[in-house]
C-alpha cells in the first residue's frame, strides 16, 4: 500500500508540474491573442494610411498569427485530454482535485478558442471588405485612365483639325518604313476611276505616292516609281508602264485614269496627256473597304511597308473620282480649279491623318491661285 500511495503521490506531483507547464502555455497563448488584436488594429491602420497596398499583403502577419494560435490550441487540447484520461484511470474513475483544476483550464482553453474563432471571423470580414475596397479603387483608376485617354484623343483630334487657311501639304522628309499618311475615306466599288495629285519629289526615284489595298489584294491600286525605272500603275497587281518624267524639287500635277472596259488607261502630267494604253486588268473592279495610304506601298492591308519603296518629298491635293475625267477636266485641275462631280475622295484636312513623323504643313501649290468649280 505504501508503494501504491507513493506512486500516486509521484503521479500527482508530475501532473502538478504538467499543469504548471500548461499554465505557462496559456499565458503564452494570451500574449499571442493580444498580438492578434494588435495585428488587427495595425492592419486597419495600414489600410487607412496606405490605400495602394495590396489586401493580401496586409493580412500576411495577422493570418500567420491566427494559424499559429489555432495550432497551439489544438496541441494543448490534445495534451489536456490525454492528462484527464490518465488521471481518471489512475483514480478509479473518481475525479481528483487536479482533474477539477484541469477541467477549469479546459474551460479556459475553450473560451480562448471561441474568442479566437471570433477573431478569425472578424479577420475574414475585414479581408472581404479590403478586397471590395481594392476592386472599387481599381475601377476608379480605370475610369480615370479612360477619361484621360478620351481627353488625349480630343486634343490629338484638335491638333489634327488645325485650320490651314492657305491649304496644307504633307511632308515626308525621310525614306522609312514607318512614315505615312492615311486618308480616312470610304472607297466604294469602282468600275472606273481617276486619281490626281500634286507632288514635289525630294529624291531620285519617286517611290510610292499612293497605294490602295484591300484584304484580298495589297496591290489593288498603286502609283509608284522605283529608282532608275519608269513610273507604274498597278491594278489588281497587274502593271502598266507610265511615260511620266518627274523632276526633283518642283511641284508637278499628275493624273491617272482607268476603266474596266478593255482595261484602258491614260496618264497626264501638267494637265497634258502623256500616254495611254489598254489591257490593264480588263473586267476587274476596284474592291471597296480598303485602306488608302499616302507615302508607302502596302504589302498587307494598312502595313507591310518597305523603306526602299517609300515616297520622299511633299504631296498635296490628292483626289479620287469614280469615273474617267475628260482631258478638259484634268487640265482644269492642273490649273488649280476643282472638279467635284463624281469625287469619292477629296483633299480634306480632317480626313487625312499622319503617322511616324510625316507632317501637315501650311501652304500648297494652288494656295496663290483662285479656284473655280466645275
Amino acid at each position: 500500500l505504501r508503494t501504491t500511495a507513493e506512486e500516486l503521490r509521484q503521479t500527482v506531483l508530475q501532473q502538478k508540474d504538467q499543469i504548471l507547464t500548461d499554465q505557462r502555455t496559456i499565458r503564452e497563448l494570451s500574449g499571442k491573442l493580444t498580438e492578434c488584436e494588435k495585428g488587427l488594429g495595425l492592419e486597419r491602420m495600414m489600410v487607412r494610411d496606405s490605400p495602394d497596398s495590396a489586401p493580401d499583403g496586409v493580412h500576411l502577419l495577422t493570418v500567420g498569427t491566427v494559424d499559429e494560435l489555432e495550432q497551439a490550441i489544438t496541441q494543448l487540447k490534445d495534451r489536456i485530454d490525454r492528462l484527464e484520461q490518465y488521471l481518471h484511470s489512475s483514480n478509479g474513475g473518481a475525479p481528483s482535485v487536479p482533474v477539477k483544476v484541469n477541467m477549469k483550464f479546459q474551460k479556459w482553453v475553450e473560451d480562448l478558442e471561441e474568442e479566437l474563432e471570433r477573431k478569425v471571423e472578424l479577420l475574414e470580414k475585414e479581408r472581404k471588405a479590403l478586397r471590395l475596397e481594392a476592386a472599387k479603387h481599381r475601377q476608379e483608376i480605370d475610369q480615370g485612365i479612360s477619361k484621360l485617354q478620351h481627353r488625349i484623343s480630343g486634343l490629338e483630334e484638335g491638333v489634327t483639325m488645325l485650320s490651314f487657311p492657305e491649304g496644307f501639304r504633307l511632308s515626308f522628309p525621310a525614306r522609312t518604313n514607318y512614315m505615312f499618311a492615311l486618308m480616312r475615306h470610304a472607297v466604294p466599288k469602282l468600275r472606273a476611276f481617276t486619281v490626281c495629285l500634286w507632288l514635289r519629289p525630294a529624291a531620285a526615284g519617286v517611290g510610292t505616292p499612293l497605294s490602295y489595298a484591300v484584304a484580298e489584294q495589297p496591290n489593288e491600286l498603286v502609283l509608284l516609281q522605283d529608282r532608275s525605272a519608269p513610273a507604274e500603275l498597278l491594278i489588281n497587281d497587274k502593271v502598266a508602264k507610265l511615260p511620266l518624267n518627274f523632276s526633283r524639287g518642283s511641284w508637278q500635277h499628275v493624273c491617272v485614269s482607268w476603266t474596266q472596259k478593255g482595261g484602258a488607261w491614260q496618264a497626264y502630267q501638267g494637265g497634258k496627256l502623256r500616254g495611254e494604253g489598254h489591257g490593264l486588268a480588263p473586267g476587274h473592279h476596284i474592291r471597296p473597304g480598303g485602306e488608302l495610304v499616302l507615302g508607302q506601298e502596302q504589302d498587307s492591308l494598312g502595313g507591310g511597308f518597305d523603306s526602299t519603296q517609300a515616297f520622299v518629298g511633299e504631296l498635296s491635293q490628292v483626289g479620287l473620282w469614280d469615273r474617267v475625267l475628260s482631258s478638259a477636266q484634268v487640265a482644269s485641275l492642273a490649273r488649280c480649279s476643282r472638279v467635284t462631280q463624281g469625287a469619292v475622295v477629296l483633299w480634306s484636312e480632317s480626313k487625312v491623318q499622319v503617322y511616324g513623323g510625316a507632317t501637315k504643313d501650311p501652304g500648297e501649290p494652288c494656295s496663290k491661285h483662285s479656284k473655280s468649280s466645275q
